[in-house]
């Protein structure tokens, strides 16, 4: 507690002017320099606590406003979660596959739809595990690797595809059996499509004896034609296949085994070139043949004197180095067909003039030609 009472404060206070003539000794300065000091020093605290109460005060309307900002957004999510639980599950169905990863094959995710979904309310997880279009694409790995724990996320994967085709990429980094089977029978006749890398299994036609629907195959691994003929009961079905073989006689061997085929992909180098028995496809829509021009420089001499393509409207090529003009002249003369679309891509050798022949051939024809360099449409 402060202290102010002094021997000269009941004189002062009774007489101020007797105080001020008899009394004139230095101690009354002295203390007036003292109450100064305290005057000052009480000055400086109530400036500092000032200070602080402005400071409370700006944090106090900043945790006022950081709440309002709060409450807002909890009545805006509270209003779309109204709005989304009164949608019709239709238009809600359609939110969801717009919600899908836009990758090809899906590989179970639980910040990714459609796992998700099926984690933000119960209508949601009803609505999106009722859905078999959001199941209906997979990427399986197959390793040892805590195979079970994952083996069981795949199979409630599966499960809610509820007998729709299945389009499905499989990674075998260990052998296919058991481990991928067990897990696949149920759903084998399902798979419609499979893109498949079996680079480490010790028995690969072994593989693909049971799919009795598949209609879609891609293989990103070197096939050899005994290989392909081990294969034989699937060809049959198939109307679209991404390969990769390097000899034309096995090529020939591929389109005779797909009489359905409408689209073929191969990566080739084709360095077996030999003369092969005619041989004409009469459903083949989609051509695309990748060469390596490093590999082999002339890797369709001879092929498009076996071929006849009837019903082709797409051919595209990439990296084949030199271009047989002649031999496809006499190719499009014989197989009289619809091309619509013809695409020279990367390193092949080609003329204006020779695309200007093709057109005249097929007046609907588009030719294009890219390269690193330039993109030229020629009509």
């Amino acid at each position: 507690m402060l202290h102010l009472e002094t021997p000269y404060s009941r004189v002062a206070f009774f007489n101020p002017d007797h105080c001020a003539v008899e009394h004139k000794d230095q101690s009354i300065n002295a203390i007036i320099a003292e109450r100064q000091q305290q005057l000052d020093t009480v000055l400086y605290e109530i400036s500092h606590l000032e200070t602080i109460m402005d400071g409370i005060q700006n944090l106090r309307q900043h945790l006022v406003e950081k709440k309002n900002k709060i409450i807002g957004s909890i009545n805006s999510h509270e209003r779309l979660k109204s709005v989304m639980w009164r949608l019709p599950t239709e238009i809600l169905s359609q939110i969801f596959i717009s919600c899908l990863p836009e990758d090809k094959y899906l590989s179970p995710a639980s910040r990714l739809a459609p796992l998700l979904l099926t984690r933000i309310c119960r209508r949601w997880r009803e609505v999106a595990v009722g859905m078999p279009s959001l199941w209906c694409r997979l990427r399986l790995a197959v390793e040892h690797n805590d195979w079970q724990k994952r083996a069981l996320c795949y199979d409630s994967w599966l499960k809610r595809t509820s007998g729709h085709p299945i389009s499905l990429a499989l990674r075998c980094y260990d052998n296919w059996s058991p481990l991928a089977r067990s897990l696949l029978q149920p759903y084998i006749h399902q798979i419609s499509s499979l893109d498949i890398d079996f680079q480490r299994m010790e028995q690969p036609e072994c593989v693909f004896k049971d799919f009795s629907v598949l209609q879609e195959l891609i293989i990103p691994n070197h096939i050899t034609f005994k290989l392909l003929s081990s294969f034989a009961p699937i060809w049959a079905h198939l109307t679209k296949v991404e390969i990769s073989i390097d000899k034309q006689d096995a090529f020939i061997r591929l389109l005779r085994l797909c009489p359905n085929l409408l689209s073929l992909t191969n990566h080739m180098a084709f360095f077996q070139q030999k003369s092969l028995k005619p041989f004409t496809h009469a459903k083949l829509e989609t051509l695309r043949l990748y060469g390596n021009p490093w590999i082999s420089r002339n890797p369709l001499w001879g092929m498009f004197s076996t071929l006849s393509l009837p019903n082709l409207r797409v051919l595209d090529v990439w990296n084949i180095s030199r271009w047989p003009h002649e031999e496809f002249k006499t190719f499009l003369a014989r197989s009289a067909c619809p091309l619509e679309s013809l695409v020279f891509g990367g390193i092949v050798i080609t003329t204006v003039d020779q695309q200007v022949e093709y057109v005249a051939l097929i007046p609907f024809l588009k030719v294009v030609v890219r390269n690193p360099i330039r993109t030229a449409i020629c009509y």
